[in-house]
Parts: C-alpha cells; structure tokens; sequence
C-alpha cells in the first residue's frame, strides 16, 4: 500500500490529538511506512502546527511560484532567450516569461548552469602569428631560467616609460564611501586630456629600483635620448651595485617601443655586453613593468595631488623605496609562472595573476 502525504498527516493529527509525542509518532511511522516515512524534523512541525490548532492537512501558502513552474518549457524559453540576447538582464527575462525574478535565477544557475561575467580587456587582437610569437618568446625565456638553466634571474634588469599626472583618480574601490539615507554621491573631477603630467623612465632589478628618469617637459622620447641618458644611468647604476661583475652578464627586459627596437639602441646595448630577453609584441601581460610595477605604484599614489614635478619625482622616489625586496624579488617569479600561462593558453592573452 502507497502512503501518501495526507494519509501520514492524518496519522500525525489522529496520534497528536491523543497526547503523544512526536519523538513516538515518527517511530511508529518509521516502522510502518519505512523509507517513504516523514522525518522526524517534518514529524515535529506538523505536531507543532496541529497543537496551535491547525485542522487542515493541505500545505500553508508561500510567497513565490510552485515548483512546477520549472519545467522543461521554461528552461527551454530562458536558453532561447540568452541564446538570442547573452546581454539580456534577468529582469527582462522575468518579464518576457512571466516569472518570478528568483525563479528565472534559478532556472539560469542551477538548471542551465551559467553566470554573467565582464568581457575580457586585451590590449590588441592578436593574429595567428602573433600567437604564436608570443608561445616562441615565452619558450625561449623559460628555457633559460629552468632549474639548471644558464642564465639567473637575479642578472635580469626590467623597465619601461609611463606617464605620471600629477594628480591620479584613485579606483572606484577606493572612492566608495558611507553615506546616510539622505546623502549624495560624492564627485571625482576627472583629468582631462590636457592635463599636467610627465614621462617618467623607471628601470629595477632584483635587489629593487636602479634608475628613475623624467623626461624633460616639452621633449620627446627619442632614440637618442634613450640611448645617451636612459640606457647610460643604467649601466652606471649596475657597475655601482655590482662593481665587480661584468655588464655582459645583465640581461635586459624592455618592450618593443621605437626606442627600445632602434638600430642605435642595439649597437649600443651589444657595445655593452646587455643582451636583450625575447618580447613579443602587445604583449603587456608578458612585462613586469605593465602588469605589477606601474599599477601598484600609481594606486599608492592615487588621490594626492602635486603641484610641481620636484614634488612628484620626490614622492615617486619614496614609494619606490618602501616597496619590499621581496615583492622585486616575487615580480620576476611572477613573470615565469605568466609565460607558462601563456605556452599553456597557446599564446591567448589572460587574466587573473
């Protein structure tokens, strides 16, 4: 014999009205029905609603849709719809299917297994080749600081060029505030174009910064001005940290920006013994400088406002210095777990390291 729901909530009103409790009630259901038999959590709640004077048998009424409005229609029309629009908000969903909004999240979460994330930012659409010189570079690299690889990272010195405003909008994670049921949104004035900034050149290694030059203002950052006073601070702030070790021992990480790629700044870098490390081209994932160096420091200096370029450089310089040896040290291991990365997603651009 099938015992269905009513048939058990008979059984739980008839025993409870004679007094018995409903630790005896569900063992004499146990007994009887077996596996099909309420659990003792159901049994007590409904031995709780009959002695507060509940007669009814039949479910209370609950906000929200029955169950049965998840069905195989309603999931097939929410997928045609995300197939159609993958933009489409669940509040037009709801609307469209004359669902409730949890109800539609469910179907979209839990049914058809989906959730909504941003699109991806690269830096350039890169092309099949592109790909691939991009896997071709990170090999190259990797085999050469594999455990018993011939070069060290300790000898590898990075840099780039960036622009520094004098004033930097700090992230919006950080503009957040609290405000009361009355207040309003605060304002952030953003620069614009013209604004005042300035080029600076920051170069470091493991041990932590080597170079930081500003670009004269009203002035280009040429070939020649690379060559005569970027790369020549360099080779003097190396033969100052490592007096006794050879610059053909440096290996230099740069991208390929027109000054860095020029026939002049070749020559000179093979006069100097540098060899330069394989870069691929839009490759910012791929260089130290774009995705920790730059972006840390401009977050720490998010929000404050200088007035003259001394005081800029002077506060460039400060937090150049209170940045851990370890962190110069981390940035390099970071950068070979990132060409990894990139053999492993065939030279596809990626996020989240």
């Amino acid at each position: 014999m099938e015992f269905t729901k009513e048939n058990m909530r008979f059984y739980i009103f008839m025993r409870c009205k004679l007094g018995e409790s409903a630790k005896l009630i569900h063992e004499t259901l146990q007994t009887v029905c077996a596996d099909c038999a309420y659990s003792y959590q159901t049994v007590c709640c409904w031995v709780k609603e009959f002695n507060e004077g509940k007669e009814s048998l039949s479910d209370c009424p609950r906000p929200g849709q029955p169950k049965s409005c998840v069905n195989e229609q309603t999931i097939a029309s929410i997928k045609k719809d995300t197939d159609e629009d993958p933009h489409i908000p669940v509040g037009e969903l709801s609307d469209t299917n004359g669902l409730l909004y949890g109800t539609v999240y469910t179907i979209i979460t839990e049914h058809l297994r989906m959730k909504k994330v941003c699109a991806q930012w690269i830096p350039h659409l890169s092309t099949v080749d592109q790909k691939r010189e991009r896997v071709r570079c990170a090999t190259e690299s990797l085999n050469m600081f594999e455990r018993h690889g011939p070069k060290k990272l300790s000898n590898i010195v990075t840099g780039d060029e960036t622009w520094f405003p004098f004033f930097i909008i700090p992230p919006k994670r950080l503009n957040r505030m609290w405000v009361d049921g009355q207040g309003e949104r605060p304002f952030v004035v953003r620069p614009g174009f013209q604004s005042q900034k300035r080029m600076f050149t920051v170069f470091f290694n493991y041990s932590g910064p080597l170079v930081v030059d500003i670009l004269p203002q009203d002035t280009t950052m040429t070939v020649t001005y690379y060559v005569q006073n970027v790369l020549s601070q360099v080779k003097s702030a190396i033969n100052e940290q490592r007096p006794k070790v050879s610059t053909s021992r440096t290996l230099l990480l740069h991208d390929n920006a027109g000054p860095h790629r020029a026939r002049a700044t070749t020559q000179s870098l093979r006069e100097l013994g540098i060899q330069v490390l394989p870069h691929p081209t839009y490759s910012p994932d791929l260089a130290p400088c774009d995705f920790w160096f730059f972006p840390i420091l401009k977050d720490r200096l998010a929000g404050r406002k200088f007035d003259r370029i001394q005081d800029l450089a002077k506060a460039v310089n400060s937090e150049l210095q209170t940045i851990p040896e370890v962190d110069y040290q981390g940035v390099f291991w970071k950068w070979q777990i990132r060409l990894k990365r990139c053999i492993e997603s065939h030279g596809e651009y990626f996020e989240g390291l």
